[in-house]
């Protein structure tokens, strides 16, 4: 344990002032412990043999002259404190402020939006509407192929040698066309769902094609794929019209 406050002797023959933690620059003549004299004012020099840097005051004891202790917060450090404490207030206050001005801003522009509708808008289809639309559209189907194995869609057919690529993100689907063997104008639309390398999950993605002019067939079109797909395990293809 630290050895409490007090005057030391030193090598020197002068006693030198332990604060209770630390040394400091404070050093007296012995001669003069045990004498009485008035306390020096600060930034004064104190009695004989007792230097007092920096003008510190200096109290009196019965054991000589001692640093006086400074009790409390510094007046620059409670200035700080104020200062954070007034800075912490005002950006509270901005960010309710803020809050408030986009609240009324958006409700401002939903009235505008709701008052721009026309109030006359039909609720019926019109007489002239056409009642024939085709509603014999194939069913989506759901199967399995390998990679590059053709297969049979509504309406058409995907030619074999198609495979997946890598590119510089993902994969991508390329080489598959679409033969057409009939006259609709549908396109053709469907998705592949491989398996992830990683056993768990799967790497989608949705394909069409175009019949552009009454052409036989068309390239099909695939969305990139950002997973990384088992190209070794079965394709689950699933149509759609």
């Amino acid at each position: 344990m630290s050895a409490p406050p007090g005057w030391h002797p030193q090598p020197d023959g002068r006693d030198r002032w332990w604060d209770g933690r630390q040394w400091t620059d404070h050093y007296r003549d012995p001669a003069v412990e045990g004498a009485t004299q008035a306390l020096p004012a600060a930034g004064t020099q104190g009695g004989p043999g007792v230097a007092h840097p920096g003008g510190a005051a200096y109290q009196g004891t019965g054991t000589g002259w001692q640093p006086q202790q400074q009790q409390g917060m510094s007046k620059g450090l409670k200035g700080c404190l104020i200062g954070g404490v007034v800075i912490a207030l005002l950006l509270a206050a901005g960010a309710v402020a803020a809050v408030f001005f986009f609240a009324r801003t958006a409700d401002r522009v939903v009235d505008e939006a709701r008052s721009a509708i026309p109030s006359g808008l039909p609720t019926e289809l019109p007489s002239d509407f056409p009642s024939d639309l085709p509603t014999d559209l194939p069913e989506g189907q759901t199967f399995e192929v390998g990679v590059g194995d053709g297969f049979d869609i509504p309406g058409g057919s995907v030619e074999p040698g198609w495979e997946v690529a890598d590119q510089t993100v993902g994969h991508a689907i390329e080489g598959m066309t679409i033969s057409f063997d009939d006259d609709r104008d549908i396109p053709a639309y469907f998705s592949l769902s491989f398996r992830g390398t990683d056993g768990e999950g799967t790497v989608d993605t949705l394909c069409t094609a175009i019949r552009e002019d009454g052409a036989d067939s068309a390239d099909a079109t695939c969305i990139p794929m950002f997973g990384d797909p088992d190209t070794g395990a079965p394709v689950t293809v699933e149509t759609q019209f």
